[in-house]
Parts: C-alpha cells; sequence; structure tokens
C-alpha cells in the first residue's frame, strides 16, 4: 500500500485529526461550489456557441443543399446521355462489324467453289472447323451453318452427293476436337464434356428403329431432306431446300443434323429463299430463348465453341439467327443464291465491355418487328439479361435514347465500314429498334450524400468546439474513473485478506465526521491501514490504542492444513517459473473449491495452504465442508499435476496432496503493524498442523475431535480409526482418522481398514512454520 507519504514519528490527537477532517470537508465543499459556479458558466457558453453554429450550419445547408442537388441532377442527366450515345454509337458499328465478318466467309464459299469449278450446291468448303473458329470469334457468333440451296430438280442429286461426303461431318469434328484440347492445354483450361450430347445420341438411335428415313448404323444420318418436328422427309415438290451441310462448331451429334431443313426449321413464317433470290439480303429472325427441350444441344453447341468457359453465361438471353446469303459469283449484275450461311446474334454479347465501369443501371429494351421485346440491365462491362419484358421506369421516359438499329447500319454505311461484297440489311422485315433508359441504379451514381457530408463536417467542428467547452468534464470524469478503479482494485485486495466482517469492523473503527459518508471505499481502506500501523507501532505510547484491537473467538471450527509433501526436493530441480506455475495452478483451483465449500483462504505458506471452515459466518457443518473441501481438493490436485507432467517432467505426476483436520476453538483477528493481516490463533490451529504433518499424502487425517463432528452430522461412514495412535508434540498419543467422503453408509461394511505407518520423523518446516505463526499463548487476546 502507498504509505510513503505519512508521517508515522508521532501520532496524532483525535483533535487533530478531527480538526484536519473538518478543514478537509470545507475544502472540499469551496471546491464543489467553485465547480458548480464554473459548470454553469460553460453551460451558459456551450448554449451560445452551439446556438450559433447551429444556425450558420442551417444557413449553410440550406445553400449548398440547394446548389449541389442541382448540380448532381444535371451531372445525373448529362452523364447519362454520353453512356446513351455510346452505347448506340457501338452497338450500330458491332453489328456492322458482324456482318462484315460474315460476309467475308460468304465470300471465301464462293471463291472455292469458283475455284473448283463446283456447282451449287455441291460445295463442301475444306477446313471449315478452322476457319469458322475464326469467323466466329470475329461475328461473336454461336453457330456457323452452311446451308446450300436445294431445288426440287436437283434434290435427288443433292441427297445422293450428301450421303457420300457425309463423313466430312466427322473429320471436322476430329478436327475441331484437336484443335480445341491443344488451345486449352495451351491456356491451361479444363473444359468439361456435355452429358446431354451423349442423350442425345442415344434418342437418336432409339429412334433408327421407327424411323426409315434415319440410316440403321448409328450416326442419325437421314437420307433425305426432312422437317425437323416430325423428322420425317420432306414432301417431294415442297423445295426449295435449305439442307444443313456444315456446321461450326461440332459436338457429339455429328451426322444427325445433315439436311435439317432450315426453311421449315426457322423461317417458315416467311418466304425466305424466295426474298434471297429476288434481293440478297442479310434477314435477321425472331428472337428465341432457347427452350428446355433444346437446352442440352444448346449447351453441346456452347461446350464446344469459344464460350465454352462461359456456358452458363449465354443460356439464359434470347439469340437471334440471321440468315447471310452466299453467292454463286462475284458478278454482281449475275449473280445467283447458291445457299446461306446461319448464324445467330446472341444480343447480350453486343452489350458487354462497351461502357466504362462508372456506368452502372443501363437499361436498354429490344424491340423488333415481330411485336417481341426484352430488356437487359448493364452495370460496367457486364450484362444481365432480365427478361422478355420492357422493365423501364416510366419516370424516365424523356431521357430515352432510341436507336434502329437498321437504319442505323445504312445511314453510316461507307467505305470504312464495308467490304465490296458485304451484303445489307433488309429493312422490310426483322426490324430491330434498341431503347436504352437510366435507372435509380443509374442515378444513384451522380445523385450522393455530399449535403449530408457537408452537414457532418460542420457538425464534427461542433463536436470539436464543444469538446473545449466540456474538457474540464471530461477530466474530472477521468479522475473520477481512476479513483473508483482505485477503490475496486482496493476492495479486491481487501476482500482476499479480510473477511466481510472484519472488513466492516476496520472501518467502522474509524472517527467518523459528518463528511465521512461522502468518502470512498479506497480513501476508508488506506486511512484505516495506516491508523492500524500507526497505532501498533506508538501502543507503547498511547494506551488507548489498545482498546481497539480486533479480536474474536469462534468456539466451533474446524481448521485445515494442506500440504505437498517432496514439492522442496521436487522444486530444487526446477526453474522459478515452473515452480509458480505449479503453485499457481494448485493455489488457484483450491481457492475456487474453497469459495464453493465456504472454507475461508487465511494464508499459504510456501507449499502450505491453510484456511478454515464456521468463521466468521458460523456453520453447525464445518467439519463436514471442510472434509468435502479436503476430498475435492485432493482429486482436483491429481489431475492437475497429471496435466502438467508433459510440460513440467513425468515425476510431476507423482505429487500429492497431504492434508490434516482440526476442529474447536480458534481466535481470530487482526495482528496489527507491519503488513496487518487476519490470522488464527490458538491450539486448534496447532493441532490441525501436526494432523498434516503425521498425515500420509493422498489421505485426509483428522483428529478424534473432527470426527465427533462428523459422526453428530451422520458421516460415520466416513471414517477410519488409524489403527496406531500418533505421538504428537505437546499432544502426547492421538487417536485419529482418516476420513472418505467417498464412502457412503451403505458401503461401509466392504470398506477395508486402511492401514498406515507412523512418522517418527521430526517436524517439517510446514509445522515449524504453522507453530511459529500461531504463538497465541505468548500473547492472549482479551
Amino acid at each position: 500500500m502507498d504509505v510513503e507519504n505519512h508521517d508515522y514519528s508521532s501520532h496524532r490527537s483525535d483533535t487533530a485529526a478531527a480538526a484536519g477532517a473538518e478543514q478537509k470537508r470545507l475544502q472540499e465543499n469551496a471546491a464543489q461550489t467553485l465547480a458548480a459556479k464554473e459548470n454553469r458558466a460553460v453551460l451558459m457558453l456551450r448554449i451560445l456557441v452551439m446556438t450559433l453554429l447551429a444556425v450558420a450550419t442551417a444557413v449553410v445547408l440550406a445553400g449548398v443543399y440547394t446548389f449541389s442537388s442541382q448540380a448532381e441532377e444535371k451531372g445525373f442527366e448529362d452523364g447519362f446521355a454520353i453512356h446513351a450515345a455510346q452505347l448506340t454509337n457501338t452497338f450500330g458499328s458491332i453489328i456492322e462489324s458482324k456482318l462484315v465478318a460474315i460476309g467475308t466467309f460468304s465470300n471465301a464459299i464462293t471463291s472455292y467453289a469458283m475455284a473448283t469449278e463446283s456447282e451449287f450446291p455441291f460445295v463442301t468448303l475444306p477446313d471449315f472447323a478452322v476457319r469458322g473458329s475464326d469467323v466466329r470469334l470475329l461475328a461473336d457468333a454461336i453457330n456457323l451453318i452452311w446451308c446450300p440451296l436445294v431445288t426440287d430438280d436437283n434434290r435427288l442429286a443433292w441427297e445422293e452427293y450428301a450421303f457420300s461426303n457425309r463423313y466430312q461431318r466427322n473429320q471436322a469434328t476430329e478436327q475441331d476436337n484437336l484443335m480445341r484440347q491443344e488451345q486449352d492445354e495451351y491456356f491451361q483450361q479444363l473444359v468439361g464434356q456435355d452429358e446431354s450430347d451423349d442423350n442425345s445420341t442415344r434418342n437418336l438411335e432409339e429412334e433408327e428403329e421407327d424411323n426409315p428415313n434415319i440410316l440403321k448404323d448409328g450416326s442419325g444420318y437421314h437420307l433425305r431432306i426432312y422437317e425437323p418436328r416430325g423428322e420425317t422427309p420432306e414432301p417431294n415438290g415442297t423445295g426449295p431446300y435449305l439442307p444443313e451441310w456444315q456446321r461450326s462448331p461440332l459436338s457429339n451429334q455429328v451426322q444427325n443434323h445433315i439436311n435439317f431443313n432450315w426453311v421449315t426449321g426457322l423461317y417458315k413464317d416467311f418466304d425466305i429463299v424466295n426474298r434471297l433470290m429476288a434481293n440478297p439480303k442479310v434477314l435477321i429472325n425472331k428472337m428465341r430463348v432457347v427452350s428446355p427441350k433444346h437446352r442440352a444441344s444448346f449447351t453441346g453447341s456452347l461446350r464446344a465453341g469459344h464460350y465454352r468457359n462461359k456456358v452458363n453465361a449465354y443460356l439464359d438471353g434470347p439469340i437471334t439467327f440471321l440468315a447471310y446469303p452466299v453467292l454463286d459469283s462475284f458478278n454482281t449484275t449475275t449473280r445467283k443464291l447458291g445457299g446461306v450461311i446461319l448464324t445467330n446474334l446472341y444480343w447480350q454479347v453486343y452489350f458487354q465491355n462497351v461502357l466504362p465501369t462508372n456506368a452502372q443501371g443501363i437499361l436498354c429494351v429490344l424491340s423488333n418487328s415481330f411485336n417481341q421485346t426484352f430488356s437487359y440491365l448493364i452495370n460496367g462491362h457486364n450484362t444481365t439479361a432480365l427478361g422478355p419484358e420492357d422493365f423501364h421506369d416510366p419516370r424516365y421516359d424523356h431521357m430515352a435514347v432510341t436507336l434502329d438499329v437498321t437504319s442505323d447500319v445504312h445511314r453510316n454505311s461507307n467505305p470504312e465500314k464495308m467490304g465490296y461484297l458485304t451484303v445489307p440489311l433488309d429493312d422490310t422485315v426483322g426490324r430491330y429498334i434498341l431503347k436504352v433508359y437510366p435507372t435509380d441504379e443509374t442515378r444513384d451514381e451522380y445523385i450522393t450524400n455530399n449535403p449530408i457530408i457537408y452537414t457532418v463536417a460542420v457538425g464534427v467542428i461542433f463536436v470539436i468546439t464543444a469538446l473545449v467547452f466540456v474538457l474540464f468534464d471530461t477530466c474530472v470524469e477521468k479522475r473520477q474513473k481512476v479513483v473508483m478503479k482505485r477503490a475496486a482494485e482496493s476492495g479486491a485486495i481487501v476482500d482476499g485478506l479480510f473477511p466481510e466482517q472484519i472488513q466492516e469492523r476496520i472501518f467502522e473503527d474509524e472517527p467518523k465526521s459528518e463528511n465521512d459518508n461522502n468518502k470512498n471505499t479506497w480513501g476508508l481502506w488506506r486511512k484505516s491501514m495506516v491508523d492500524l500501523k500507526n497505532e501498533s507501532l506508538e501502543a507503547g505510547k498511547q494506551q488507548t490504542s489498545l482498546g481497539r484491537q480486533i479480536a474474536d473467538e469462534y468456539k466451533s471450527c474446524t481448521v485445515v492444513f494442506c500440504d505437498l509433501p517432496g514439492f522442496t526436493a521436487w522444486s530444487s530441480t526446477r526453474s522459478p517459473k515452473d515452480v509458480f506455475q505449479l503453485l499457481e495452478t494448485v493455489y488457484s483451483e483450491m481457492d475456487a473449491i474453497a469459495l464453493r465449500r465456504k472454507v475461508f483462504k487465511v494464508e499459504t505458506i510456501g507449499d502450505c495452504w491453510l484456511g478454515v471452515c464456521g468463521l466468521p459466518n458460523p456453520n453447525p457443518k464445518h467439519a463436514v465442508a471442510t472434509a468435502r473441501f479436503a476430498d475435492d481438493c485432493m482429486k482436483k490436485v491429481h489431475e492437475l499435476v497429471v496435466s502438467l507432467s508433459d510440460r513440467l517432467g513425468a515425476d510431476t505426476g507423482s505429487i500429492q496432496i497431504r492434508t490434516g483436520l482440526h476442529s474447536g476453538s480458534v481466535t481470530a483477528g487482526v495482528l496489527r503493524g507491519q503488513k496487518s493481516r487476519f490470522q488464527l490463533f490458538g491450539d486448534t490451529v496447532n493441532t490441525a498442523s501436526r494432523m498434516e504433518t503425521k498425515g500420509q499424502a493422498g489421505r485426509i487425517h483428522a483428529s478424534e475431535s473432527t470426527a465427533t463432528e462428523l459422526i453428530g452430522a451422520g458421516k460415520e461412514s466416513w471414517l477410519t480409526a488409524r489403527e496406531d495412535k500418533i505421538v504428537a508434540k505437546g499432544k502426547g498419543e492421538m487417536q485419529t482418522y482418516w476420513i472418505d467422503p467417498s464412502i457412503d453408509s451403505k458401503d461401509r461394511s466392504k470398506a477395508s481398514t486402511a492401514t498406515s505407518q507412523e512418522d517418527v520423523s521430526s517436524e517439517d518446516n510446514v509445522s515449524s512454520r504453522a507453530v511459529s505463526l500461531n504463538a497465541a499463548a505468548a500473547h492472549p487476546l482479551p
């Protein structure tokens, strides 16, 4: 304790102490009065400053909010207009570039036919897989399908030609698979195989038995041009036809799509062939969402193409088939239609990677002349297909930006964008309109919380200013917390050193002034301890101090000594840290058990633990409680030393607790002087020490008086009389007992009498310390 600043050379008189206390009280009252006045002044200043700041803040915020709101609204409209223009301009350019890419492929077929003097429809473009891969990449197309024009006149010849050359699909598939595998290995990417391909093949094999048009070799090849729904041959005289011949990419279904008539499969709603023959132009079909029936085959196409690493991203949005004419020559006056290249526009791709990352919530509504509508949401580089509806918010109708795709492509056609033979879009059918709208998410990118931020900034200034005025209160509060913390810490020390009743007597024994009720626990404790020390040192000079002894006699108690025999030898080979680790671990558990069993811990002396039950609160079953405490401690200590064996050495596990109990009258109190503490005195303490020293490790050794208490409490079954009487210093021969609380009365008849050997050695160091600490006879207390 902090007692250095106290003068211990003389004892203050009660009058001087009272005068000092009164002076201190007056000083405290004056300080409180002055503080109250200062607090009122500070409060008035706070109110004034806060009022001025609040008024200024309101005026500034009103102007700032209005100005910033208008500026942000203008920025929102201008920013969206820029993004919408960027999107529509880029969208039209993308369509143009796709047409050029597909036109290049169409010209390649025409060029090959002319170079080989092949007549349409009997044209098979070599290396279709390689060429198709490049064109698909440039056109962002999922499929490329070459469909020659077949009439009723050359249908039979075509079907014979297709049958003879059908293995070109197998060769193309092998080439496509090989090159795709090499590419995947190059990029170190693993692409899964779509299970639906095998399922589709198996279904075709099952249909071979019932469909005479399908070749019975497991390939699924159709001998004649067939319509898709019934997979039956197209009736003669229903031409012209557009049978599928070559495709890129190819899934596991290799030959089964050959001779699939795309006229009835896709373009039955309008006369595609006659339109193209009369005026070769690019025809854009309806938007189609992949149905569950065709989802497996569509997934297979995705897995086989350049979108194979993003299959799931392309399954939900609509696709549109585009028919690009393939002409039989490059002579613009005499050329005729030789077939078409069918590909698909996956519209979602054309919205991706167009806008910057800060373009959020841009809604695109795509509609066509087929009365179809589909909405997309653009967030930076990413696009999400929302569904076949117009999801735009009518509040933003005035901000809509519209693009007529067909008209835009025609309007912007020039030598910089179109090749010599690029075929234009047909503007009479399949017109597409794109409308771009902002959303609330777009608005949120421009409409910020700046007014709120400014408010917070001004509020921070207000808080900083206010903190200057409340600094004094903060310091006082901090000081009060320190005082309360010290009081709590001192209370913890008091609780550990003194029973509750002794604490109260220490405090009550202090002379009170009318202001003492306001003192804190730390002040009372500190003053009480200092006075106890001073009065002890001056006891010979001031006899009046002898009337303030704090001591009582407790008639019925049980004292317990717990020792760790062999600890001294064990600790001699251990480091101080290991020794204290063992003691702290053991003592902390024993303290917890003592608290639970209501045994008051008096002190520890090295490896000896001293406690008492029955004081200061009487306990009629003090012997029972102490016996249970001793039993719990032995079990717990055994668990602890075993668990510490790995850390502290194998011999640690052999350490056991040795316990001694004795019941009787005990004198307890505070012996004043240096390091005053609560102590026990009397013969009961000495006898309990003898019980411990004469006991055995791992057993509870008790005197006859403790045994009598246990018998009176109905615990006779716990007792086993020691066969040999012990000889205790100053006591002579004594009959003692072993206690085992784990033995019930019903099991008593089965318990064997424990044998023991008398410990005839001299008293150990623990006994000597206990005797020296309990020299009550030398100074009897009244």
